[in-house]
């Protein structure tokens, strides 16, 4: 019912791999998985839930002793006089032995202290701030982004609008995102997907660090054998606070084919400096551990095109804010088929007014996961502002499939023609001969002679060719003898 304890590894339901079962038991403690199959107090891990339990049952350690039952003691604080119960009893007022700082600002009368003061504690405490992922009571929250941020990216804002209720609002449905390629845990829309669900993981129902209630997310593929994509970079920012969780590079468990360094930023030498340095991840499953310290199944990811970036991740969810899918969702109407999606950087031009990924070292992975913050903040704050845009979008659009359809038309025209020409140029360079037949003779050819043979007036004897007895030849010749 178990498994091995000797040097064979073990594999966490997240891929990941462990030495040993206290390596393995220490990964259960902190990320909640495999807790129907494991030990903990034995480090053991067994096959199935059922195997746990008979072993919860049978073994020694986890029978629990009942602990005796102790007689009541009586108080004997009770009878005792009540001058004594004053004594034991804790105070909850401090004994301050100056005056209050507030009787010195009054006017006129001097308050003057005989003896101690009593002064209540809880009033003396500091307010409680408001907490920074924006859970808060309140309809809007503000709070002001980190200076070295800000310095190196300018153009982002603090986040002054509505908290997380109204970002839960915009999560799109599950049809919406089936249809747009994302994996949120349904096996049976395998069949509408692209790409195999095989080693995909859902988010934790517990975070195993401090829980974030919204993240954005932005990640950096290379290309890999079979054309595939793999998690090069992972950059991760709290959408209410914009601090920055995870901005670190992955090393890729494959043999990169494409690093794609004009678009990822991730070169082969800037890669091995960091594998050097000991600041890379070591594969997707270490990144995807990595980002479920701060995320779980409540938590609300937010990106550009998502589901690109989840599927290198291996994550299956259900709580998606897609900035693409806002913006489309705007231009042709909710529900309705997207006809068309625009890329960040042309969006952050025209909405936020902002110029990125205009590096030649490639796109900044970062960069862009605050450009997809800004462009969330403004499509939840400028409501009018976004309705505005896409009307003006949706008629550039059909203007744009107006011209590619005439372009289109024209282009199979000028096929046709040049077809045309094609097939009249081998006319003229290959005469195919007219060919009359008058009488069974050819017209056109003089060389042919008619010689007089009719094969319609040659007699075949097939006896020549068939053996035929004697008397069954009789038999056919006269087939009324007897």
């Amino acid at each position: 019912m178990s498994q091995g304890k000797g040097s064979r590894k073990l594999r966490c339901d997240c891929a990941l791999v462990f030495e040993n079962a206290q390596s393995l038991g220490g990964h259960v403690k902190e990320t909640g998985h495999m807790t129907l199959r494991f030990c903990a107090p034995c480090c053991h891990l067994f096959i199935s839930k059922d195997g746990l339990q008979q072993h919860e049952k049978t073994a020694a350690k986890h029978k629990k002793e009942k602990a005796p039952i102790l007689p009541l003691k009586k108080d004997a604080s009770k009878n005792k006089p009540r001058a004594d119960k004053s004594e034991t009893a804790p105070r909850k007022l401090a004994v301050v032995t100056k005056p209050p700082k507030a009787a010195e600002g009054v006017k006129g009368k001097e308050r003057t202290s005989k003896g101690p003061t009593k002064v209540n504690t809880n009033a003396t405490r500091p307010p409680r701030n408001p907490p920074a992922t924006g859970s808060t009571s309140k309809e809007t929250i503000s709070i002001q982004l980190s200076d070295a941020l800000t310095k190196k990216y300018p153009w982002a804002s603090n986040w002054e609008g509505p908290g997380i209720k109204a970002l839960k609002k915009r999560c799109h449905d599950e049809v919406c995102l089936v249809s747009q390629g994302y994996y949120t845990g349904n096996r049976s829309h395998q069949m509408n997907l692209k790409y195999s669900i095989k080693g995909f993981v859902s988010t934790p129902v517990k975070a195993s660090g401090v829980r974030r209630k919204a993240i954005t997310l932005d990640c950096e593929m290379v290309g890999v054998a079979g054309g595939r994509d793999d998690l090069a970079q992972l950059c991760a920012v709290d959408l209410f606070t914009g601090e920055v969780l995870i901005n670190t590079l992955v090393y890729p468990p494959e043999v990169v084919k494409d690093w794609r360094t004009k678009y990822s930023g991730v070169s082969p030498a800037k890669m091995a400096i960091a594998r050097a340095s000991g600041q890379a991840l070591n594969g997707w499953p270490a990144a995807r551990a990595k980002l479920f310290e701060f995320a779980d199944a409540d938590t609300v990811l937010v990106g550009h095109s998502l589901n690109n970036d989840l599927k290198v991740l291996h994550i299956a969810h259900k709580r998606i804010v897609d900035s693409a899918i806002l913006v489309a969702e705007a231009v042709f109407g909710q529900g309705k088929r997207m006809l068309r999606k625009w890329g960040l950087k042309p969006l952050s031009r025209d909405l936020l007014g902002i110029t990125i990924q205009s590096s030649r070292a490639g796109h900044d992975c970062l960069e862009d996961t605050l450009a997809t913050r800004e462009l969330v903040l403004w499509c939840l704050r400028e409501r009018q502002k976004l309705d505005l845009w896409a009307k003006k979008a949706f008629i550039e659009y059909e203007e744009e499939k107006r011209k590619r359809e005439e372009r289109q038309r024209a282009k199979a025209k000028e096929e046709r023609e040049k077809r045309r020409k094609e097939e009249e140029k081998e006319r003229q360079q290959f005469p195919i001969k007219a060919v009359s037949i008058e009488g069974g003779h050819f017209d056109e050819y003089e060389e042919y002679e008619d010689d007089g043979y009719d094969s319609f007036d040659e007699t075949v004897d097939w006896r020549e060719y068939i053996h035929i007895p004697l008397g069954r030849e009789i038999a056919l010749s006269c087939p009324w003898s007897d």
